[in-house]
């Protein structure tokens, strides 16, 4: 039961990096037009860290978290996945992935009134209380992420 909680919390952790993705995503596309971008992010890499566009899209630390949060989140994931059935390790399995559960949950839930936006502009939505009623209502479903996980993994799987 352990072993699949973590996997699950780790997904999450994968979901709260996607929302620190799309952030850092926000602000390359609007400081660089498209063919900009299509001439310079050519690798996987390029795309998933935007190392060509950092400097005219003045990412700054954001380049330096969003590749830290990656390859953690990676590290961890090959550990678990090859190590996570060992009792001792569990211990330390789950302190590490509360840290970033708690850590990503934070960066995803003060992103998700930027992406919220995003998506309504996408989605023609203009309506202000609609925004705001969507902004909370994704705010307050990614608190609820970290508190499911802090209750199961503390509580039921301990």
């Amino acid at each position: 039961m352990f072993y699949l909680g973590e996997i699950a919390a780790l997904l999450v952790c994968w979901l709260f990096y996607c929302e620190l993705y799309w952030t850092v995503q926000r602000r390359v596309r609007k400081a660089c037009s498209r063919e900009f971008l299509k001439k310079r992010l050519r690798t996987l890499f390029d795309r998933l860290f935007f190392t060509p566009v950092s400097g005219k899209a003045n990412l700054g630390i954001l380049y330096y978290i969003n590749m830290l949060v990656f390859w953690l989140l990676s590290g961890m994931t090959v550990f678990h996945l090859l190590l996570g059935w060992v009792g001792f390790l569990q211990d330390l399995i789950r302190v590490v992935t509360t840290l970033l559960v708690l850590a990503l949950g934070a960066v995803g839930a003060s992103c998700s009134a930027g992406s919220t936006e995003y998506v309504c502009i996408n989605r023609n939505i203009t309506d202000k209380k609609q925004i705001l009623a969507l902004q909370i209502v994704s705010f307050v479903s990614e608190l609820l992420l970290v508190l499911v996980y802090l209750y199961f993994a503390w509580v039921y799987i301990s």
